[in-house]
């Protein structure tokens, strides 16, 4: 049987993946990832899942409207507040009590709104790419980067095996929208004082060539966030990918 869990919202598919060692004495402590748009756990975090059950359980889901979750036919503007209330029921249905988590992009913004909503949960938090608000020239980039230019061949045939065709077909026009009504009702994703609330360690990451997402909003998040931790690469929103021994080196220190 796939892993299933019926939320409020969705239909929530998740992998757990056990750490590779034993102990006697107690169980690993968990990391929870949190993808982004249009990808899913093994896609955004291939390189990292690894060498993290070297040290923790890792704790997978499929965001709603990607991968084997239910499929979306639109996006709510409370779309991340209602991602963070599917990681609750999952982690409250798992009996987790507390996790590290680490977020990409839109997960990122998930990730920073369930540290600052269960901070007794969040243990620590490393974030690439994240935003606090978003405003019509970011829309405009996202427009630009989905629904004006066309997709590479690798790509396409990326996001088919992983959301299905012609579904993900559907995707790009729906987070566009769902970006410019966003705007439309003023642009906050997570308030200032959410993010002054965050009480675990903070690494924030991002590219400083990222044309999607300034740079400038991942220093906004780090000064805000009290003793948070602000990292950059030279790359651009997939930073990740472009500099992975770098970010891959970052996260785990920063966990351990």
């Amino acid at each position: 049987m796939m892993p299933l869990l019926q939320t409020h919202h969705t239909t929530l598919y998740y992998d757990i993946h056990e750490a590779d060692y034993t102990s006697p004495h107690a169980s690993a402590p968990t990391v929870l990832l949190l993808h982004g748009f249009a990808g899913t756990p093994e896609s955004d975090f291939a390189a990292q899942i690894t060498p993290l059950r070297n040290h923790f359980r890792v704790v997978a889901p499929h965001l709603r409207g990607y991968g084997r979750s239910s499929h979306r036919d639109h996006y709510s503007t409370a779309y991340y507040r209602e991602d963070v209330a599917d990681m609750v029921e999952l982690l409250d249905a798992l009996a987790i009590a507390e996790v590290r988590v680490l977020g990409f992009s839109d997960g990122g913004i998930v990730g920073l709104l369930l540290a600052a909503l269960q901070p007794e949960r969040v243990k620590a938090l490393a974030v690439l790419g994240a935003q606090p608000t978003i405003d019509a020239q970011n829309a405009a980039s996202i427009r630009h980067w989905l629904l004006e230019r066309p997709f590479s061949p690798e790509w396409q045939a990326q996001l088919a095996e992983l959301h299905g065709d012609p579904y993900w077909r559907s995707l790009p026009r729906m987070y566009v929208e769902a970006q410019d009504a966003l705007v439309a009702t003023g642009g906050i994703l997570i308030t200032d004082e959410e993010l002054a609330s965050i009480r675990c360690p903070a690494l924030i990451m991002h590219g400083v060539r990222d044309k999607v997402v300034p740079a400038d909003y991942a220093r906004a998040i780090a000064s805000r966030i009290p003793g948070a931790r602000l990292l950059l690469f030279d790359a651009g929103h997939a930073a990740h990918l472009r500099c992975e021994k770098a970010y891959t080196e970052a996260v785990m220190e920063f966990f351990l």
